[in-house]
């Protein structure tokens, strides 16, 4: 596990560092001498003798200034190209100003002969300050200078990609290296940022790890995972491994309860009940054998009604966790449904697909509720939650599950191509899986999941990280074989037990 940072936190680091002493002009030049580091030493390795850095008017900018100096102080052929102009703030003019005759300086230009003449190409146009899309001219110079033979090192985040929130424009430059300073940026783990950085190389610059504030902001690797998996007794029985109520599917929506019991029952979990619909029932009970059934009254739509409302609290009774809302079907009835649950329910709830969107219509129950709360969104799921576009999703994922996990006191796993899991006061990044997610029944799968592992003990934030690693590692084994294209949630249930006696194995040998 390692610690990454918002955009908005290393700013605070670097502020902070300034008022200690630490100037940022000194953070500059430690940033630009650990780039040339990095930069010449590539040349060294690979006999590469030109170097193009690409230069914005900004403090990014003054990064590769520095650079340049340096780079070209070792006797490599160095180019800077203004590709915004000259510099724009003080520290960058400042960089620049000691360049030195020794470094050419060039205005921009995209073309695609001048920028093929270069062994290696450095990016510091944008940096961590980026968003929003490219311009034309810059767009074009860096679709040319990524379909050049040169080695491409980006400096702290290649640009056009969005240190924020992992967005980024389709013609960013694609580096082979990024160097980061300080920490890891948030964005540069999520996606399609994270396969525009190439290999990451962390630089310290000399700011305090005391600078760090806010949300702290790890990332689940396979040790982290592994730490958080609930011990199994060799003794235990059913009831040792907890207990699950799972209200969950419609007529209409009869797989996604099947595929959500199954993924609780596949992770460990000791008792699994279905309170669902008779027809859902009558559809599953000959094919899953293992899960408990108890039929509940559906409306005229096929959906559960409040009137289950009682029926369910009384199973709860006796439950660790309960699971609400996969193929549940969204009507008046199941707004007023979950809006009980959630309000009475004395066990740790787990709200997933049509129990998001019922709740958001009532979202301010979540004050009054008596237990530990869990949301599962995914984007538009979060927009709906949030009151925002999907598009501002997107944008703000970290910044909106954050206010509202902070709001509200409830874990939201904001799920994604990786995936977060706030509480207030940590984030977790999971990055484990691949496209063979991208299916209909994969969020269904991770809620049952998330909710098994809450009635087996694990806290919120663990259960949601925990649960997405499990299910991603699961594809990303199956994709050793398999084509992502063709494996279905149901598959990736059935090779979870496979997965699970490998991963345990590895724990125990260590």
């Amino acid at each position: 596990m390692h610690k990454v940072l918002t955009v908005q936190q290393m700013r605070r680091c670097e502020q902070l560092s300034d008022e200690q002493g630490r100037s940022l002009a000194e953070l500059m030049d430690n940033a630009g001498e650990a780039l040339a580091r990095i930069v010449t030493g590539e040349c060294i390795k690979s006999g590469l003798q030109s170097c193009l850095i690409l230069a914005g008017s900004g403090n990014n900018g003054g990064d590769g200034f520095v650079a340049a100096r340096i780079i070209a102080d070792s006797g490599i052929d160095t180019t800077v190209m203004l590709c915004c102009g000259e510099a724009g703030t003080e520290l960058s003019k400042a960089a620049f100003s000691k360049m030195g005759s020794g470094v050419k300086v060039i205005s921009a230009c995209s073309d695609r002969q001048i920028l093929g003449s270069f062994a290696l190409i450095v990016d510091c146009v944008f940096g961590t300050g980026f968003h929003g899309a490219l311009s034309d001219e810059i767009a074009e110079l860096f679709r040319n200078a990524n379909e050049t033979q040169a080695k491409r090192i980006a400096c702290d985040i290649p640009s056009g990609c969005s240190a924020k929130s992992g967005l980024a424009d389709e013609n960013s430059f694609a580096a082979d290296i990024t160097v980061t300073f300080h920490k890891k940026k948030l964005g540069m783990l999520l996606s399609p940022s994270r396969y525009l950085c190439g290999k990451i190389i962390t630089a310290d610059i000399g700011i305090p790890e005391s600078t760090e504030e806010g949300c702290p902001v790890f990332v689940c690797d396979d040790e982290y995972a592994a730490g958080l998996l609930p011990e199994r007794v060799p003794y235990g029985h059913k009831g040792t491994f907890g207990r699950l109520t799972a209200v969950c599917g419609s007529d209409r929506y009869i797989g996604a309860a099947g595929i959500s019991v199954l993924g609780a029952m596949r992770t460990g979990v000791g008792l699994c009940e279905l309170c669902t619909t008779p027809k859902v029932i009558r559809s599953l009970s000959g094919s899953i054998m293992e899960c408990i059934y108890t039929e509940l009254e559906s409306d005229s739509t096929g959906s559960l009604s409040q009137s289950s409302a009682k029926a369910i609290l009384e199973k709860t009774s006796g439950a660790n966790c309960l699971l609400i809302g996969c193929g549940l079907g969204h009507t008046a009835q199941t707004e007023a449904l979950v809006a009980q649950i959630i309000e009475k329910s004395e066990c740790t709830v787990v709200v997933d697909a049509d129990g998001i969107n019922s709740l958001a219509a009532n979202i301010d129950v979540l004050q009054k509720k008596r237990s530990d709360v869990i949301l599962t969104p995914h984007p538009a799921e979060l927009a709906r939650l949030c009151r925002v576009s999907v598009e501002q999703a997107l944008q703000e994922r970290f910044e909106l599950a954050r206010e509202l996990s902070q709001k509200y006191s409830v874990t939201v796993l904001a799920k994604g191509a990786e995936s977060l899991a706030v509480s207030p006061g940590k984030c977790v990044v999971i990055r484990s899986g691949n496209t063979a997610l991208a299916k209909g029944g994969s969020g269904d799968m991770l809620a049952g999941m998330v909710a098994s592992l809450a009635a087996q003990g694990c806290t919120a934030n663990d259960a949601c990280t925990l649960a997405s690693y499990i299910m991603g590692s699961t594809a990303q084994m199956l994709c050793e074989e398999c084509s992502p294209r063709s494996l279905l949630a149901s598959d990736i249930l059935g090779a979870v037990p496979r997965f699970m006696k490998k991963f345990e194995d590895k724990i125990s040998h260590r």
